[in-house]
């Protein structure tokens, strides 16, 4: 599978040739570190933004509509209305997003005309993705109205593809005609994003389409046809779901290692008893992405407990891997608290950070007998230090960082300067027991972010960090990096895609330095999270990551 398809490379591009052939000036450096200051310090200085926003340099005016979005204010939306007569395409591409970002819904009927309009895609297709992001019944059906009646043709297949995606993040059942129109595109990436708003609507209309989409040619298609085939929705549509179980339970055995894993996924949800035979099957597969879905999977059958169980305790023994492991800890809770004891205990003493934790809090979690495990523990010599190392302790989080303006100007020429002028972009190496991953940044999207990771690359902080987070066919996310800062939120318009790294976030400026890395593409949370870059070299390690991998080693390459 490619890294980045020709859509995804579209949202890279940033600044034509053109552009880039332009200089940036001492007063335009100083103006965007001005407008750097104001985001880091979340400053609504509606004089100072309305001065930038009419600036004479597109990249000026282009980075002031940014950040009135980053700095989230309500007297931001009255700063931007005046540039919608703006002659410069990546201003208004820019404009489009921070209305998606403010989820103005009086900007719905600007945004629909600039969809529709075929001499600029760049902006329709940012138009497309704020109508999806605003969410109102007025930007539904707008986006349904498009897709109706947009031609097939290269320029607007991009925009279209987008549009797929926002129509699909509406999540509620509505009439999926729009969509199937883009189900028999010879274009694998139009069929995969109609295949993904499919199933997003919850809608049982579209389960008859989505088990005819799971026999794509495509297994980019497939992977997201078979997460629409849940039982209820199967039900409801009429169809027999003992034929669309015994279905899901062929994708198992699918060549895709993505469309086998959502298969079993979904066929998780189905009771009868061949489906729950080839999940319990599965446990034993070398493959983690399998082996910890069928687990976490069979954590639900509590009225299969008595077959269940026995099989997860097998699972959950010392030879098995640690991903497995802890993922059978969580069903076993769920089933038998009492047989997840001894996994519990075990883990809590484990090498990894990950594991340890895991068996910790399951212990908490299993009452009195739990408890005095777990002091047990903490009081055996040869135990104790690992214990404490994994309790969690409440210590004081850094202070955001306080920069001069000089500071500020640094950053700029360090970082916005040199991609302004199409220079080659920085990039970080980290390598994992499963092999290295390289990965190209975003060096003008979120310098303050950038500025945070190179200097936790450069310093060694990153290295013996562990993935405390893999979830099969979607991200792998590493805990937070030592010394507990909170980083500043820079999102801008370069999607969550295959191989993005970004980090996790609760709202905004509430993410801690642990970088998640995209397995697949993430349309739904487009707009919640800061994209620093994407993986050049080393996708098929991101895909091997488990739970408790740490990071070995990591350099920069500029």
């Amino acid at each position: 599978m490619k890294i980045l398809s020709s859509f995804v490379l579209l949202s890279l591009v940033g600044l034509s040739a053109a552009r880039r052939a332009d200089s940036l000036r001492p007063e335009e450096v100083g103006a965007i570190a001005q407008i750097l200051m104001l985001e880091d310090t979340r400053a609504f200085d509606a004089a100072a933004l309305e001065r930038l926003l009419q600036s004479t340099h597109p990249e000026v005016r282009r980075r002031a509509v940014v950040a009135v979005v980053r700095i989230v204010d309500p007297g931001g939306a009255a700063l931007l209305a005046r540039l919608r007569n703006d002659k410069d395409p990546e201003v208004l591409a820019a404009l489009a997003f921070a209305y998606g970002q403010l989820k103005d819904a009086t900007a719905v009927e600007w945004l629909a005309g600039r969809m529709n309009r075929a001499d600029a895609p760049v902006i329709a297709r940012e138009a497309a993705r704020s109508l999806g992001k605003i969410r109102s019944p007025e930007a539904r059906l707008s986006l349904g109205q498009f897709l109706t009646v947009a031609p097939v043709t290269r320029v607007s297949a991009p925009v279209v593809g987008e549009a797929l995606l926002a129509f699909g993040r509406f999540t509620t059942p509505g009439d999926i005609s729009r969509i199937l129109r883009w189900t028999a595109s010879r274009d694998v990436e139009m069929r995969w994003r109609a295949a993904w708003a499919l199933f997003r609507l919850r809608d049982s209309t579209a389960s008859p389409h989505l088990l005819t989409l799971s026999k794509d040619a495509s297994g980019e298609v497939r992977f997201w046809a078979v997460r629409g085939l849940t039982p209820a929705l199967v039900s409801a549509a009429g169809l027999d779901a003992q034929k669309v179980a015994a279905r899901l339970r062929t994708l198992v055995a699918d060549p895709d290692r993505r469309v086998r894993t959502e298969a079993l996924r979904t066929l998780t949800l189905y009771d009868d008893d061949d489906s729950v035979q080839a999940v319990m099957g599965t446990l034993e597969s070398p493959d983690s992405w399998m082996s910890v879905s069928a687990a976490e999977g069979l954590g639900r059958l509590k009225d299969r407990a008595a077959v269940v169980v026995p099989k997860l305790i097998a699972a959950g023994e010392r030879s098995k891997p640690v991903s497995l492991r802890i993922t059978t800890l969580g069903a076993l809770s769920a089933l038998s608290p009492e047989a997840a004891m001894d996994l519990a205990a075990s883990l809590a003493i484990e090498e990894s950070i990950v594991a340890r934790a895991a068996g910790i809090q399951a212990l908490t979690r299993l009452g009195p007998a739990g408890q005095a495990r777990l002091e047990a523990l903490s009081a055996d010599p040869a135990t104790k230090d690992r214990i404490a190392q994994a309790i969690p302790t409440r210590g004081l989080r850094a202070e955001p960082v306080k920069r001069t303006a000089e500071e500020y100007r640094q950053i700029v020429e360090r970082w916005i300067v040199p991609a302004y002028r199409g220079s080659t972009r920085p990039r970080a190496v980290m390598a994992t027991p499963r092999g290295e991953i390289e990965i190209e940044l975003h060096a003008a999207d979120a310098p303050l972010g950038l500025e945070y990771f190179v200097r936790m690359v450069e310093s060694g902080e990153i290295v013996g960090t562990e993935f405390g987070r893999v979830v099969p066919n979607f991200v792998a996310q590493q805990r937070a990096i030592r010394n507990d800062v909170v980083l500043r939120d820079e999102v801008s318009r370069i999607g969550l895609n295959r191989g993005t790294l970004a980090w996790a976030s609760a709202g905004l400026d509430t993410g801690r330095p642990g970088y998640t890395l995209g397995v697949t593409p993430q349309p739904h949370n487009e707009g919640d999270f800061t994209a620093l870059g994407h993986v050049i070299r080393g996708m098929d390690v991101v895909d091997r990551l488990e739970l408790g991998d740490r990071i070995t080693s990591a350099t920069m390459k500029r």
